[in-house]
């Protein structure tokens, strides 16, 4: 009983060296194709009482996230839905005036 006790111990221990480094590598990998994914910072804005006047100037889906431009106030993240009901040149939405969720 001990001998087959040991034996699987080996065994083990010999699985775990084997693949010890491609566990390490991949991870590896997995890092440094984090790094060098470009970073989205998203800020939160409270624009309540503000008064935008103006025009969406652009529309933009970075990494998944829906973004329209309103001039010189620069991006705000919106919904899909939202994303998909405004157009260039459209005015400024009151739900983009209003305080953020």
């Amino acid at each position: 009983m001990r001998k087959i006790l040991t034996e699987i111990g080996n065994f083990s221990l010999l699985l775990i060296i084997l693949f010890s480094p491609l566990l390490i590598s991949y991870k590896l990998d997995k890092i440094d194709a984090k790094i060098k994914q470009p970073k989205v910072i998203i800020y939160k804005v409270d624009n309540v009482g503000a008064n935008m006047i103006g025009t969406i100037t652009a529309k933009e889906i970075i990494d998944g996230h829906y973004t329209v431009t309103a001039g010189t106030y620069g991006k705000f993240l919106i919904t899909e839905e939202q994303y998909n009901e405004i157009s260039v040149g459209d005015n400024i939405p009151d739900y983009l005036k209003g305080r953020g969720n």
